[in-house]
């Protein structure tokens, strides 16, 4: 893919940072040298489909980790190593197609929430999708305390659509959903405002920008870099990134990604940024599957 220019400085944007200070010609895939480092084997055994990962900004060197449609709706906690530390049952909640998890601001500005994504559609029949928000359990308590999820129903402008990816944006709390692939070969962003506190109607998602990726590349997996700075897709076996340029994406978007390195993985569904970080980990589907971290290489 064509690969973008940027400046020597980071700059802000109507408030918004545009990426960590790359040198002048580079892409901020250049930060990575490529090595993967295994963290650790995933222990759970109820862990056999991940379809979502999110590093907690609650508690240190832990991750939230979903499993895809056909299994109980739990929230797993592991640790960095890949202990097994916790399966939260969200109360009420039915695992129709669980397909991503993120972790970000919500209608308490001091909370950190955990966002569930329920938008798998293969059969494109569901006429809403929904997502479920919670407080971010603290670990620290035995048991963790649990509220119960607020969900959130969201609906696309045109009828159903196949999804296996979304992020919240860490500036805005704005939703954003991303289809994995439409029948033309297409994948289109989609995004929806900030869920008030106890929603009612199916929230409209607005259509953002649009891609094509080489190789029929399908999108599983997203997240956005805690400082908002950049925005991370992924597939079976590729990683693409923007440096963010503007608060709703779409420029940003409209540029071309750049390919950052991607873990070797039988079906990885699975990125998250490590807080306060540009490296990020992954994890494939698959019983006791590793977690793979990518560094930086240079700051």
């Amino acid at each position: 893919m064509p690969a973008t220019t940027s400046s020597t400085a980071p700059t802000t944007t109507r408030g918004v940072p545009v990426g960590p200070e790359v040198p002048f010609g580079e892409t901020v895939c250049d930060l990575y040298s490529g090595d993967i480092i295994e963290l650790g084997i995933v222990a759970g055994d109820d862990i056999v489909e991940a379809s979502g990962l999110a590093a907690s900004r609650v508690n240190d060197s832990t991750f939230w980790v979903i499993n895809d449609s056909g299994n109980e709706p739990l929230l797993h906690a592991v640790g960095a190593d890949g202990a097994d530390l916790a399966a939260i049952a969200i109360e009420g909640a039915l695992g129709f197609d669980w397909e991503d998890v993120a972790v970000g601001p919500g209608p308490e500005p001091e909370v950190s929430y955990v966002y569930i994504g329920d938008i798998g559609d293969n059969l494109r029949f569901r006429s809403t999708i929904s997502l479920l928000r919670l407080p971010e359990p603290d670990l620290r308590e035995s048991p963790p305390a649990v509220s119960a999820a607020t969900t959130i129903r969201l609906s696309y402008p045109a009828g159903p659509e196949d999804a296996e990816a979304m992020w919240i944006d860490p500036i805005t709390a704005d939703i954003f959903v991303v289809t994995k692939r439409q029948q033309d070969g297409r994948s289109v962003v989609y995004r929806a405002p900030p869920a008030p506190v106890e929603p009612v109607e199916p929230i409209p998602l607005d259509r953002v920008a649009e891609f094509e990726f080489p190789d029929n590349g399908q999108v599983t997996g997203a997240d956005v870099s805690t400082d908002g700075a950049v925005v991370a897709l992924r597939g079976y076996n590729e990683v693409w990134m923007w440096r963010r340029t503007d608060l709703g994406y779409e420029e940003t978007l409209a540029a071309e990604p750049c390919l950052a390195p991607a873990p070797d993985e039988i079906q990885g569904e699975s990125l998250s940024f490590l807080p306060g970080e540009l490296s990020y980990v992954t994890l494939s589907e698959g019983a006791a599957k590793p977690l793979n971290l990518v560094p930086v290489a240079r700051p």
